[in-house]
C-alpha cells in the first residue's frame, strides 16, 4: 500500500510531461540562440577561418610546384653531370689514345734514325778501314819497291856468280 507521501504527485510535474517530453519555448530558445551563434560565427569567424584555410592550402600547393620544380632541375643537373663526365672520359680517352700514338711515332722514329745513326758509324768505319787498307798496301808497296830496290842494288854491286845472287835473294827475303 502506497503512503500518502508517496502518493501525492504535484500537479504541475503532470502537466509538463516527462523528462524527454521538450518544451516549445525551451526548443525555440534553443534554435534562436543556434541560429544568432550561427549567424555571429560566419560574420566574424567563418571567413578569417576560410581565408586562413585559403592561404594555407595556396602556400602547401605552391611549396609542392616548387618541390615539383627542385626536382626537375635536379634531375636535369644530373643529366648534364653525367653528361659531362662522359664528355670528360671520352676526351681523356682520345687524349690517351693519341698520346699511345704520338708515342710509338716517336719510338719508331727513334728507332729509325738510331738504325741511320748506327749505319753511318758502321759505313764511316768501313771507309777508314778501307782507307787504312788502302795507305797501308801502298805503304807495302812503297816498302817492297824499297826492298827490291835496294836487293836490287845489292845483286847489282854484287853481281860476281850465280850462287851469291842466290844467297843474297834469300838473305833479303829473310830481312823483309
Amino acid at each position: 500500500m502506497p503512503t500518502s507521501a508517496q502518493t501525492q504527485v504535484p500537479s504541475s510535474a503532470q502537466e509538463q510531461g516527462g523528462i524527454l517530453t521538450p518544451d516549445n519555448t525551451l526548443l525555440v530558445l534553443t534554435w534562436a540562440t543556434f541560429f544568432a551563434l550561427l549567424f555571429i560565427l560566419h560574420k566574424f569567424a567563418w571567413k578569417p577561418i576560410l581565408a586562413g584555410l585559403k592561404k594555407r592550402e595556396d602556400y602547401v600547393r605552391k611549396s609542392l610546384e616548387d618541390a615539383d620544380k627542385i626536382n626537375q632541375q635536379l634531375a636535369d643537373i644530373e643529366k648534364d653531370k653525367t653528361r659531362i663526365l662522359n664528355d670528360a672520359k671520352e676526351q681523356g680517352n682520345a687524349i690517351i689514345e693519341q698520346s699511345r700514338k704520338m708515342s710509338i711515332e716517336i719510338s719508331s722514329k727513334i728507332e729509325t734514325a738510331a738504325k741511320k745513326n748506327a749505319e753511318e758509324i758502321v759505313n764511316s768505319a768501313r771507309q777508314e778501314l778501307a782507307g787504312e787498307r788502302q795507305r797501308v798496301i801502298g805503304a807495302l808497296k812503297k816498302e817492297s819497291v824499297a826492298t827490291a830496290v835496294a836487293l836490287a842494288e845489292k845483286i847489282l854491286k854484287e853481281n860476281l856468280d850465280n850462287e851469291k845472287n842466290r844467297k843474297l835473294i834469300n838473305d833479303a827475303m829473310k830481312d823483309v
